[in-house]
């Protein structure tokens, strides 16, 4: 993976490095949420999946190299800062209504929180994760006197030579520091190194902002009671009086910090109940069913907006469900 430059080039995996293989798509969706957290996964094509992670680790950076064979839809949200720096050249995302795909040359910023859809052609990718604390830390030091809630968003980054060579300086230097040999101090500037270049970026690329209108625990709360309330009618109204805030507040609270608006969100959420629900195979569950109980009236606009995020429709997620459910034979 070179960023389709000739120079400069992400380091290989090194021989210390920790791996996972497998051709069962359910074994690799397992094996990613035991670290990255709970997502979906569903193949596209047909053929051995050829999954493959391989991972080096500091105490608060992670830089990783993934391939599969086969291309994947991925429905995830970051537990931490990721930054995307190669997937293969055609990769869609989708944050909300918003999409773009990856070309050559651009990176992506995956912001902690923000739900996503990733259409990955198959092939080879590689990532970086760092603390978010930490993270947040060096961004405060270098924003002195600013007031707000720090606010991490998520954005495809069209690289230049010098932020590209900068970056993969940074990457090389911290994969060299992870080796078994390596005393504290190499390791503790490799991962300082890592982090400094990523807030760099950040700030260059006006990524990180300052968010005023509402503070992050209370947005937690709000976002609390949504999951709780999915079943129930919910208007921007209702949002504002549980929030505390008015309309103008509340749109610009979810654009910063989820980059959609409040009903996206909502919307978004109730995707998330319907995925749950349609994976579990009960009697009582079918497609009508499960959308009228989450308020989508509109059955083919549910399924559009289903299929956008998870790779399939919501009839082949009740059928492998089922499938899963049978007893074998």
């Amino acid at each position: 993976m070179d960023l389709s430059s000739p120079s400069p080039q992400l380091p290989r995996p090194p021989t210390w490095a920790q791996r996972f293989r497998s051709d069962d798509v359910d074994e690799a969706r397992e094996f990613v949420a035991r670290g990255w957290g709970h997502h979906s996964r569903v193949v596209r094509g047909k053929g051995a999946l050829g999954f493959e992670q391989t991972w080096v680790t500091g105490a608060e950076a992670v830089t990783g190299w993934v391939r599969a064979e086969l291309g994947e839809t991925i429905r995830a949200a970051a537990r931490e800062p990721i930054l995307h720096v190669a997937v293969p050249a055609g990769s869609a995302y989708r944050f909300g209504r918003r999409q773009h795909v990856a070309s050559c040359g651009t990176v992506t910023f995956i912001a902690p929180g923000w739900e996503y859809t990733l259409d990955r052609v198959g092939g080879s990718a590689f990532a970086i994760s760092v603390s978010g604390l930490r993270l947040r830390e060096e961004l405060a030091a270098r924003l002195p006197g600013a007031s707000g809630d720090l606010v991490f968003q998520a954005r495809s980054i069209e690289l230049g030579e010098p932020a590209k060579a900068r970056l993969v300086a940074a990457v090389s230097s911290f994969v060299e520091s992870t080796a078994p040999a390596a005393d504290h101090a190499p390791r503790a500037h490799g991962q300082a190194g890592l982090i400094g270049a990523l807030a760099e970026l950040l700030l260059a690329e006006s990524i990180v902002v300052r968010a005023q209108t509402i503070s992050s625990a209370r947005l937690a709360n709000l976002e609390a009671w949504i999951d709780a309330h999915l079943d129930r009618p919910i208007t921007v109204g209702r949002l504002c009086q549980v929030a505390g805030v008015g309309e103008r507040a509340l749109q610009k609270a979810f654009e910063s910090r989820r980059g959609m608006s409040p009903m996206r969100f909502v919307a978004e959420r109730r995707l998330a109940a319907a995925r749950r629900l349609l994976t579990v195979s009960t009697p009582n569950h079918d497609v009508t069913r499960v959308a009228m109980s989450l308020g989508f009236g509109h059955t083919g606009r549910f399924a559009l907006l289903y299929r956008q995020a998870f790779g399939e429709t919501p009839s082949q997620s009740l059928r492998r469900a089922a499938r899963r459910a049978s007893p074998a034979i």
